[in-house]
Protein backbone atom coordinates (compact mmCIF):
# COMPACT_ATOMS: atom_id res chain seq x y z
CA UNK A 1 0.00 0.00 0.00
CA UNK A 2 2.94 2.37 0.92
CA UNK A 3 4.08 1.91 -2.44
CA UNK A 4 0.96 2.17 -4.08
CA UNK A 5 0.78 5.64 -2.25
CA UNK A 6 4.31 7.22 -3.42
CA UNK A 7 4.33 6.22 -6.82
CA UNK A 8 2.68 9.19 -8.83
CA UNK A 9 3.55 11.79 -6.14
CA UNK A 10 6.04 14.61 -7.27
CA UNK A 11 8.02 14.41 -3.89
CA UNK A 12 8.99 10.54 -4.51
CA UNK A 13 9.55 11.09 -7.67
CA UNK A 14 13.28 9.94 -7.45
CA UNK A 15 12.13 6.47 -5.64
CA UNK A 16 9.04 6.31 -8.39
CA UNK A 17 10.88 3.08 -9.89
CA UNK A 18 12.23 1.37 -6.97
CA UNK A 19 8.16 1.74 -5.50
CA UNK A 20 7.03 0.44 -9.08
CA UNK A 21 9.39 -2.45 -8.49
CA UNK A 22 8.19 -3.24 -5.22
CA UNK A 23 4.78 -2.92 -5.76
CA UNK A 24 5.17 -5.59 -8.44
CA UNK A 25 7.11 -7.84 -5.90
CA UNK A 26 4.83 -7.02 -3.70
CA UNK A 27 1.60 -8.60 -5.58
CA UNK A 28 4.11 -11.88 -6.74
CA UNK A 29 4.56 -12.64 -3.51
CA UNK A 30 0.92 -12.25 -2.72
CA UNK A 31 -0.17 -14.70 -5.32
CA UNK A 32 3.12 -16.67 -4.20
CA UNK A 33 1.82 -16.68 -0.57
CA UNK A 34 -2.11 -17.85 -1.67
CA UNK A 35 -0.56 -20.21 -3.74
CA UNK A 36 1.67 -22.04 -0.56
CA UNK A 37 -1.27 -21.82 1.94
CA UNK A 38 -3.44 -24.05 -1.10
CA UNK A 39 -0.28 -26.51 -0.50
CA UNK A 40 0.03 -26.12 3.52
CA UNK A 41 -3.56 -27.40 3.42
CA UNK A 42 -2.24 -30.31 0.90
CA UNK A 43 0.38 -31.52 2.71
CA UNK A 44 -1.67 -31.61 5.66
CA UNK A 45 -3.80 -33.83 3.85
CA UNK A 46 -1.15 -36.25 3.23
CA UNK A 47 -0.30 -36.44 6.26
CA UNK A 48 -3.52 -37.22 7.97
CA UNK A 49 -4.00 -40.03 5.13
CA UNK A 50 -0.60 -41.22 5.46
CA UNK A 51 -1.68 -41.99 9.04
CA UNK A 52 -4.53 -43.32 7.97
CA UNK A 53 -2.66 -46.09 6.10
CA UNK A 54 -3.36 -50.04 7.27
CA UNK A 55 -1.15 -50.84 10.23
CA UNK A 56 -2.29 -54.66 10.08
CA UNK A 57 1.13 -56.27 8.93
CA UNK A 58 4.70 -55.78 9.17
CA UNK A 59 4.74 -54.43 5.66
CA UNK A 60 1.85 -52.67 6.20
CA UNK A 61 3.81 -50.77 8.85
CA UNK A 62 6.89 -49.78 7.34
CA UNK A 63 4.68 -48.62 4.24
CA UNK A 64 2.82 -46.23 6.51
CA UNK A 65 5.55 -45.19 8.01
CA UNK A 66 7.53 -44.48 5.03
CA UNK A 67 4.51 -42.65 3.62
CA UNK A 68 4.08 -40.51 6.79
CA UNK A 69 8.26 -39.59 7.21
CA UNK A 70 7.54 -38.23 3.57
CA UNK A 71 4.23 -36.37 4.33
CA UNK A 72 5.71 -34.91 7.18
CA UNK A 73 9.14 -33.98 4.91
CA UNK A 74 7.01 -31.96 2.77
CA UNK A 75 4.51 -30.44 5.52
CA UNK A 76 7.61 -28.77 6.81
CA UNK A 77 8.72 -27.57 3.48
CA UNK A 78 5.37 -25.46 2.67
CA UNK A 79 5.86 -23.66 5.51
CA UNK A 80 8.96 -22.64 5.40
CA UNK A 81 8.42 -21.84 2.21
CA UNK A 82 6.15 -19.41 3.16
CA UNK A 83 8.16 -17.40 5.86
CA UNK A 84 10.82 -17.38 3.12
CA UNK A 85 8.13 -15.25 1.05
CA UNK A 86 6.91 -13.80 4.42
CA UNK A 87 10.57 -12.43 5.07
CA UNK A 88 11.09 -11.03 1.72
CA UNK A 89 7.42 -9.00 2.78
CA UNK A 90 9.44 -7.68 5.97
CA UNK A 91 12.40 -6.42 3.16
CA UNK A 92 10.12 -4.74 1.13
CA UNK A 93 8.65 -3.10 4.03
CA UNK A 94 11.35 -2.56 5.16
CA UNK A 95 12.11 -0.44 1.37
CA UNK A 96 9.18 1.50 1.99
CA UNK A 97 9.46 2.60 5.18
CA UNK A 98 12.56 4.42 4.66
CA UNK A 99 11.89 5.99 1.15
CA UNK A 100 8.16 5.61 0.74
CA UNK A 101 5.44 8.03 1.23
CA UNK A 102 5.50 9.38 4.79
CA UNK A 103 2.08 10.03 5.00
CA UNK A 104 1.59 6.25 4.76
CA UNK A 105 4.27 4.95 6.81
CA UNK A 106 1.53 3.20 9.67
CA UNK A 107 0.75 0.74 6.48
CA UNK A 108 4.29 -0.21 6.41
CA UNK A 109 4.55 -0.83 9.99
CA UNK A 110 1.21 -2.68 9.82
CA UNK A 111 3.01 -4.84 7.12
CA UNK A 112 5.70 -5.55 8.78
CA UNK A 113 4.25 -6.79 11.74
CA UNK A 114 1.63 -8.92 10.38
CA UNK A 115 4.23 -10.13 7.57
CA UNK A 116 6.76 -11.02 10.86
CA UNK A 117 3.99 -12.45 12.13
CA UNK A 118 2.35 -14.64 9.38
CA UNK A 119 6.44 -15.69 9.62
CA UNK A 120 6.23 -16.90 13.14
CA UNK A 121 3.22 -18.59 12.89
CA UNK A 122 4.44 -20.32 9.64
CA UNK A 123 7.98 -21.44 11.72
CA UNK A 124 5.33 -22.83 14.39
CA UNK A 125 4.41 -25.63 12.09
CA UNK A 126 7.90 -26.44 11.02
CA UNK A 127 8.81 -27.37 14.58
CA UNK A 128 5.22 -29.47 15.26
CA UNK A 129 6.19 -31.22 12.23
CA UNK A 130 9.93 -31.85 13.25
CA UNK A 131 9.09 -33.01 15.98
CA UNK A 132 7.63 -36.04 14.42
CA UNK A 133 10.37 -36.62 11.40
CA UNK A 134 12.96 -39.31 12.48
CA UNK A 135 15.34 -38.14 10.03
CA UNK A 136 17.78 -36.18 12.01
CA UNK A 137 19.87 -34.38 9.81
CA UNK A 138 16.42 -32.95 8.15
CA UNK A 139 15.58 -32.07 11.57
CA UNK A 140 18.62 -31.01 12.39
CA UNK A 141 19.47 -28.28 9.51
CA UNK A 142 15.48 -27.23 9.46
CA UNK A 143 15.42 -26.60 12.95
CA UNK A 144 18.45 -24.33 12.41
CA UNK A 145 16.98 -22.40 9.30
CA UNK A 146 14.19 -22.41 11.63
CA UNK A 147 15.99 -20.62 14.24
CA UNK A 148 17.82 -18.49 12.14
CA UNK A 149 14.89 -16.91 10.14
CA UNK A 150 12.63 -16.47 13.45
CA UNK A 151 15.90 -13.80 14.78
CA UNK A 152 16.20 -12.36 11.51
CA UNK A 153 13.18 -11.73 11.50
CA UNK A 154 12.10 -10.18 14.59
CA UNK A 155 15.47 -8.55 14.50
CA UNK A 156 13.99 -6.95 10.65
CA UNK A 157 10.43 -6.15 11.99
CA UNK A 158 11.95 -3.77 15.32
CA UNK A 159 14.64 -1.97 12.30
CA UNK A 160 11.66 -1.30 10.68
CA UNK A 161 9.69 -0.11 13.48
CA UNK A 162 12.38 2.10 14.14
CA UNK A 163 12.90 3.83 10.74
CA UNK A 164 8.93 4.79 11.06
CA UNK A 165 9.54 6.60 14.58
CA UNK A 166 12.47 8.14 13.29
CA UNK A 167 10.37 9.17 9.87
CA UNK A 168 7.83 10.05 11.96
CA UNK A 169 9.44 12.53 14.27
Amino acid sequence: MVAGLTVGKRAYQAVEQEMRTVLSEAIRLRDELLELADRDSEAFNAVMAAYRLPKETETDRAAREKAIQAALRGATEVPYQTALRCFRVLELAEVVVARGNKSALSDGGAAAVLAEGALQAALFNVAINLASISDEAFKGEYAHERERLSQQAQAKRQAILRTIAERHE
